[in-house]
């Protein structure tokens, strides 16, 4: 059988470490002092580089800018309700369109609010204050929001992209038309001139009891022509000449019986009272 030779490298050292402690320890110490070299030499870090310098100032300008707007600023037309809104903050409103018009229309049709109260929460939602034009259409009846809202893109002016939402009430749609803004707190949906109102008539056909025209009455404009015959018997009879009639008593009637005071006569029957003997 052939014999195992020993490898002719591996061998010699092998046989050298395990000789005695010393030269394992010496062996192992080698191996790092070797390996931290080696990291000294391939392991440098580079030289750290001047990017940050060589930024155009125009381009660190734009980045100021865009750190400033408010990254929630949403272009999504995702459709809300009244009730999906309520208890939001403004900021949080203004930064969706469709939000914003629905906030509008909550504050529009809220009957709650003086004039000044009234005016002043719907011009946070405006890009210009409401004037005296937009208070004389303010709604004078309870007016519903009767769904969720409907959004579309159209061109404002300008050539500018603009939104379009529609709020249904009660009282017909109340179109408004928003852009994004530029203010102190950054850019926000606002709401553009002229003013969305809702038509008057529309409001007034609602019919409120409370606020609505008081009726005409019908009594007032009925005439009677009674005609009563000279028989002391015969009872009068009335020829109405409109819808309406209203009768009237006969003056040949009889009066009614006058009560006496005093005790009730018991009547003289027949027969003996139930329960006598």
């Amino acid at each position: 059988m052939p014999s195992s030779t020993a490898n002719p490298v591996l061998a010699p050292i092998r046989r050298w470490v395990l000789y005695s402690r010393t030269n394992l320890t010496i062996t192992i110490v080698s191996a790092f002092g070797v390996l931290f070299v080696a990291g000294a030499v391939f392991g440098q870090s580079p030289a750290p580089s001047n990017t940050a310098s060589k930024i155009p100032a125009s381009t660190a300008s734009t980045t100021g800018a865009a750190s400033s707007t408010p990254g929630d600023l949403s272009y999504e037309l995702t459709e809300v309700t009244e009730s999906s809104i309520a208890g939001k903050s403004i900021a949080s409103v203004a930064e969706s369109a469709p939000a914003t018009a629905m906030a509008y229309a909550h504050v529009y049709v809220d009957q709650s609010l003086s004039n000044s109260e009234w005016k002043t929460k719907l011009g946070v939602h405006t890009a210009k204050a409401p004037g005296v034009t937009v208070i004389n259409a303010r709604p004078l009846v309870p007016v519903a929001i009767t769904g969720p809202t409907r959004s579309e893109i159209v061109a404002g002016t300008g050539g500018e992209s603009a939104v379009r939402v529609i709020v249904p009430t009660q009282a017909g749609n109340l179109r408004i038309t928003l852009k994004v803004s530029g203010t102190d707190k950054g850019s926000t949906w606002q709401i553009q001139t002229p003013l969305p109102t809702l038509d008057r008539s529309e409001i007034d056909r609602l019919g409120v009891p409370s606020l609505a025209s008081p009726p005409t009455s019908e009594a007032a404009t009925t005439t009677t022509t009674p005609t009563s015959t000279s028989s002391p018997s015969t009872t009068a009879t009335t020829t109405p000449t409109s819808t309406t009639s209203v009768a009237v008593p006969s003056a040949d009637l009889e009066p009614a019986p006058v009560p006496v005071p005093g005790p009730i006569p018991i009547p003289d029957l027949d027969t003996p009272l139930p329960g006598t003997l």
